[in-house]
């Protein structure tokens, strides 16, 4: 695997690699001295470089070269990262509880400290090797993402299935310590670390200060896919109203709490209380992780004016959403979407076949539950439009199907909604304008 992710993949002809030699297949070992072990590390190697002393190894021999970038390319590619797979064996593992025969992506447990990095992907630090964490610190790998669960370490065994567990508040005080920030995550499962535990979690990740960037507490997701596994409770209405209160008092309180602590969307949707005001969230940065998209969908729609919208008197559109945002969406845009554009639209909040009806989210409907919602209407519409996330980047949906296969099945144009609901006028312009 090492080989393999330090191995050259490309040359540009008639850069300084091709003209000196460097061929695909090439193992980069090192760069001015410093070991290379994947593309990351060459990056960081060259970065702000001008030329470099290039170490390769071809058919077991070393061979060293001088290398001068053309503005900023030195002509090489370094094989891409494969991404290192999990081993623990969490509770409430989402993998764990997908029926086979979807998408193969979805399958995937990562579990790597680069991701972390580059893409915002959470990780438990339970994989970490002491070159790892030299490589963090020295890299400035900032900031990471952590989920952490419960810094009671007898709890978090018990959440991430496994008993090799490093404590993580040392492992977090390492990175503090390093100059490395974080954001952390804290998923609530009912019964192992809500109530107590989950106010001594907050509490010390509070300790962190500054170096703790946000702090997401987001809701257990369950699906009916759990034979064979641990049984499971979800957070109901009545625990996640006493969540909702007990934060709003922590935050009063903690400083580093106004500025950091949030909960997931769910949390108040299930207590029925009011969606924060735009400041709670200091620029979204759990926003994937489903801490904010309500008041960020409301905040954009009040951008909506008459200019942005196309006439689309007589269209009937149909708009497909999860059974919790369907209620939000009806009323806060139904009625001013429809009067904007003289639509008539129809909002369609399907049951999850797939995952089950306590999956209420928007992005996890299958594409046949939007097949079967469009068909359960009196009248066909004339265009459908689907949450921005029911296909993925690759334009393949849950069941791998394509958007032309979904619109096929439906019979009816299918519009995906932007992640930005102020640019909806100018999707439906370019979808549906006529003349």
């Amino acid at each position: 695997m090492l080989q393999d992710e330090r191995k050259i993949v490309f040359v540009k002809k008639g850069s300084s690699a091709w003209r000196s030699g460097v061929k695909v297949g090439d193992i980069v070992l090192s760069v001015n001295g410093h070991r290379v072990d994947d593309r990351l590390d060459f990056l960081f190697a060259t970065k702000d470089e001008s030329d470099i002393e290039l170490e390769i190894e071809r058919d077991g021999k070393i061979l060293s070269v001088h290398l001068k970038a053309n503005n900023g390319d030195f002509g090489i590619e370094i094989a891409p990262l494969k991404i290192r797979r999990c081993t623990n064996r969490c509770v409430f593992c989402f993998v764990d509880q997908m029926p086979p025969g979807l998408r193969s992506s979805l399958y995937v447990k990562d579990e790597d400290f680069r991701f972390s990095f580059l893409e915002g992907s959470y990780i438990t630090m339970t994989n970490l090797t002491e070159r790892d964490w030299e490589r963090i610190i020295r890299q400035r790998m900032s900031p990471l993402y952590i989920s952490v669960h419960s810094t009671d370490e007898e709890v978090r065994k018990k959440l991430l299935g496994k008993n090799n567990v490093p404590p993580i508040m040392a492992q977090l005080e390492r990175l503090a310590n390093g100059g490395v920030n974080f954001h952390a995550q804290i998923v609530v499962v009912p019964g192992y670390n809500d109530g107590t535990v989950l106010e001594k979690t907050v509490s010390d990740l509070l300790s962190f200060g500054d170096a703790l960037l946000s702090l997401a507490v987001v809701p257990v997701g369950l699906t009916k896919h759990r034979d064979r596994l641990p049984p499971l409770k979800p957070v109901n209405s009545e625990l996640a109203k006493g969540i909702v209160d007990w934060h709003y008092e922590v935050r009063d309180l903690n400083d580093t709490a106004r500025r950091t602590l949030q909960l997931a969307d769910e949390f108040f949707l299930l207590a029925e209380c009011d969606i924060p005001q735009e400041s709670y969230y200091n620029g979204y940065p759990q926003y994937e992780n489903g801490v904010g998209m309500v008041r960020y969908f409301i905040e954009r729609a009040r951008s909506w004016g008459k200019d942005n919208f196309p006439d689309l008197s007589g269209i009937k559109l149909a708009v497909v959403t999860g059974r919790l945002f369907a209620p939000i969406f009806e009323s806060i845009a139904l009625e001013r979407l429809e009067s904007l554009t003289g639509a008539k639209i129809s909002v369609l909040a399907p049951v999850n076949s797939l995952f089950g009806a306590s999956v209420t989210v928007a992005n996890l409907l299958p594409a046949i539950d939007v097949v079967r919602a469009i068909k359960s209407l009196a009248g066909k519409p004339d265009a459908v439009l689907i949450p921005p996330r029911i296909m993925s980047s690759d334009g393949l949906s849950l069941e791998d199907w394509t958007l032309e296969v979904l619109e096929r099945e439906i019979d009816s144009k299918v519009i995906v909604a932007p992640e930005d609901v102020s640019e909806l006028g100018s999707i439906l312009t370019r979808e549906l304008s006529v003349g």
